[in-house]
């Protein structure tokens, strides 16, 4: 026979819940698992002031992170990056631009962003004018100007 406890949830608990919400675990779970590492709480006065607490620190974290995410939208918006690139005939590039490339970019532009925030659908391989989504927030994202030009000729030789 097993029995089962009441808790309130601490922290998101993936695959159980979110911060706040009361759950009905095995005890032994709640015991050698969820109370130990901070993630849940017997339901009480405390435990519920301390959730409201941590949901409010959250929401202001939050929002910060989305306000931060908006004004770097606003930089993205007035930057373009000019990313020279080795091409042949036609505009096909030897290689190609990736997101990492897109990134390292920015970042010399003083625009922190991962390079898995940038969206490429498949890494730019022709010269020319691309408009690149870059993902900042769950809620927010960024577009970039991209232009991907060939180097300019070396000591005046010809193409």
């Amino acid at each position: 026979m097993s029995s089962t406890m009441k808790l309130m949830l601490v922290k998101n608990v993936p695959s159980l819940g979110a911060l706040g919400e009361v759950v009905k675990v095995k005890a032994g779970y709640a015991r050698n698992y969820l109370i130990p590492r901070g993630l849940a709480a017997p339901v009480t006065q405390d435990a519920l002031k301390r959730v409201a607490a941590e949901r409010k620190r959250a929401a202001v974290a939050v929002q910060k992170a989305v306000e931060q995410a908006k004004a770097t939208q606003e930089v993205l918006r007035s930057l373009s990056l000019h990313i020279e690139a080795k091409a042949g005939e036609g505009g096909h590039l030897f290689g190609s631009v990736s997101a990492a490339v897109i990134a390292e970019e920015l970042a010399k532009q003083k625009v922190t962003v991962d390079a898995s925030a940038v969206q490429l659908a498949e890494p730019i391989k022709e010269l020319g004018i691309y408009q690149v989504q870059v993902k900042l927030h769950a809620d927010v994202t960024g577009l970039v100007k991209v232009y991907v030009v060939a180097p300019p000729p070396e000591g005046g030789a010809k193409k």
